[in-house]
Parts: structure tokens; sequence; C-alpha cells
């Protein structure tokens, strides 16, 4: 049974509402911008949304590091690529990411790892990846390691284009942003996870991603 892209977006915007109202207030002046701060702060909300039968599978591949989304932590990140932890708000309602300048799929690109919000838990636990083709580096983030450039993907990335989209999912846009997203049935404790997917095309062309995944009531 599906959910509507109304809930899957509170659900989400519910994980990340301490993210964005917080940044003036920490004393770090870097903020979370680009495609995730978007999609966190519920600039995509009116994209074209479809419902995905089944979940993405839950596993990415950056060199040696398998990525598992709420089992992987930004320290474990941070101890395969480097790079500085920043910080929003604290104790259940901080969010913490690391962001990378890399070549992805050839195309010089921001990349973000993001522990939002309740759903993170104390262990910063990654609840959202995402990156964005762009020429310059995004407040925040260093150059990332050659290392970081080698992903394997479980559903199309920047290098993909309309017809990824099409064949991986039935549906797609040529232009703008299309979110899929999937509601996964409540398992013995009564917990939900919801999967979101959301790319940016460019005629055609995917230039923005996010892959996300949250656990709530």
């Amino acid at each position: 049974m599906g959910i509507s892209p109304v809930r899957i977006m509170a659900a989400l915007a519910f994980a990340a509402s301490s993210l964005l109202p917080l940044q003036a207030a920490y004393s770090d002046d870097v903020k979370l911008s680009g495609f995730p701060s978007l999609i966190l702060s519920g600039g995509t909300a009116k994209s074209t949304s479809f419902t995905i039968p089944k979940p993405f599978k839950n596993l990415m591949k950056a060199d040696t590091l398998d990525i598992v989304l709420g089992q992987t932590t930004l320290d474990d990140i941070q101890k395969q690529f480097g790079g500085e932890i920043r910080k929003r708000g604290a104790g259940t309602d901080a969010a913490s990411w690391l962001c990378y300048q890399v070549a992805l799929d050839g195309h010089a690109s921001n990349l973000w790892f993001i522990a939002n919000g309740q759903s993170s838990g104390s262990k910063r636990m990654l609840n959202m990846i995402s990156a964005e083709e762009s020429d310059s580096a995004r407040s925040g983030c260093s150059q990332g390691p050659e290392t970081l450039t080698e992903w394997v993907l479980p559903v199309p990335g920047l290098k993909d284009d309309e017809s990824a989209l099409q064949k991986a999912f039935g549906s797609a846009v040529h232009n703008g942003i299309v979110r899929y997203s999937n509601r996964m049935a409540p398992d013995s404790n009564g917990l939900v996870t919801l999967q979101a997917l959301v790319y940016q095309l460019d005629d055609g062309q995917i230039d923005g991603v996010s892959f996300s995944q949250i656990t709530t009531k």
C-alpha cells in the first residue's frame, strides 16, 4: 500500500524540522546549502511525485565502504574520507553533515552525507545522501579524496538521464524535479520506514540527486 506525496513530505519535513531554523543561532556560520537544503526546507514540495511499489536497495558503495542509510554513521564516512563534520542544533534536535567537492561520473560535484534530526540518533546515523553537479564548492565543502569518486548505486545517479529513470521507475520528467517514494509496512514495533529519491533534471540529464530514508511512528 502506498503513501501520498503529501504525507511523505510531512514525515521528511518532521525529520528535517530542526535543521534550517537553528542555523542562524549556531556559532558556525557555515550552513547546509545546495540541493539538500532545497529539499529539507520544503522547496521541492510541489515537484512531480510518484509512489514506487517496492523500496530501493538500501546499500551503496563508495570505494571500499558499504554505506547503508540508518546504519552507517558520519564518523564512518569521516574515518574513510576525511573532512570536517558540521553541526546545527543540540541533542535529539541536532543535524550534522559532511560535504565534499569531488568529481562524480566525470562531473565536478558537491556531495553531502547528512545525519538529520531525531531519526539519526546519538550516533549520527546517515539518513540522507545528496549530490549536485557544480563547478565550485559550496560553503563548508572540503576537497574530497580521489577514492570518493568510485561509486556503485542501486538506482540511477548523476551519470544517468531521463530514460534511466523511466526504465527504473516507469515515469520521469524531462526538466525540473521528480520525487519517487516508498512506504514500507510497519515493523513489529510499529515503526514505519519511508524512502525518497529526488532527482533534478536539466534537458533530460540528471544534475542533482538525493537518497533518503527515515524511520518514524
